[in-house]
């Protein structure tokens, strides 16, 4: 075990390393649900954002085509997700689009807006990390957070996935890692009201709540930082 692994009360939640292995296949492989989702997202963002978590930073250039978004950092603790990420933001020539290697709890700065997007799940402290996003944004900034709940039927958004990435070389590892992370015991897939009540308690408000991402297995959340 790493001292840079995720864990939670003592217990390792996921490796570092398993983040790592994931970050080729996380940025080769986009279905048209997760896109629906990241599509959603950028709706409700502008000016300077902070994603955490952005993984292989798939967000990035859907929000580098926005005008509203005039930056864009990316954070993400796996130092292959961000070598990944730093090479996706690299093909957008945008000056103001950067991915720092940082614990979200470490990030500092002042964001016009936050999203998060299947990340929640890992955190070892989710209303610590949440209150330091609260910290991270201006007044009346929004923050955009979509995390599985435990309706997630990951099997069958896999193989209807299949049908319309069936020559994808890189799909069937794609869906095995993607069911070894979702079979974690220690994977934290909450309820909407249960990931409500960690929001308000961070002290944002909710603007926003829905279940109609990933066949209601996705909470998605939009909040408002209003002091």
């Amino acid at each position: 075990m790493s001292l840079n692994d995720f864990e939670r009360n003592g217990e390792v939640v996921y490796t570092v390393s398993e983040w790592e292995n994931y970050a080729r296949l996380h940025a080769s492989v986009t279905t048209s649900v997760q896109l629906a989702l990241y599509r959603e997202s950028c709706k409700h963002l502008s000016g300077s954002v902070v994603d955490c978590g952005c993984g292989s930073a798939k967000m990035a250039p859907l929000l580098a085509g926005q005008a509203s978004v005039t930056a864009y950092t990316g954070i993400d603790y796996a130092q292959e997700m961000v070598s990944v990420a730093r090479q996706v933001v690299q093909t957008l020539n945008r000056s103001s689009f950067t991915i720092r290697h940082n614990r979200i709890e470490d990030e500092v700065g002042q964001f016009d807006g936050a999203v998060s997007i299947q990340s929640y799940y890992a955190w070892p402290e989710p209303v610590v990390t949440l209150k330091h996003i609260f910290d991270l944004l201006v007044d009346g900034a929004n923050f955009v957070l979509a995390t599985p709940n435990r309706e997630l039927c990951l099997e069958k958004l896999l193989q209807d996935a299949e049908k319309e990435l069936v020559a994808h070389p890189d799909f069937g590892a794609f869906k095995h890692y993607n069911l070894k992370l979702a079979g974690n015991p220690q994977a934290n897939f909450i309820s909407m009201d249960g990931l409500i009540r960690q929001v308000q308690q961070a002290g944002f408000r909710v603007r926003e709540c829905h279940q109609q991402h990933f066949g209601g297995g996705m909470n998605f959340l939009v909040l408002r930082k209003e002091t």
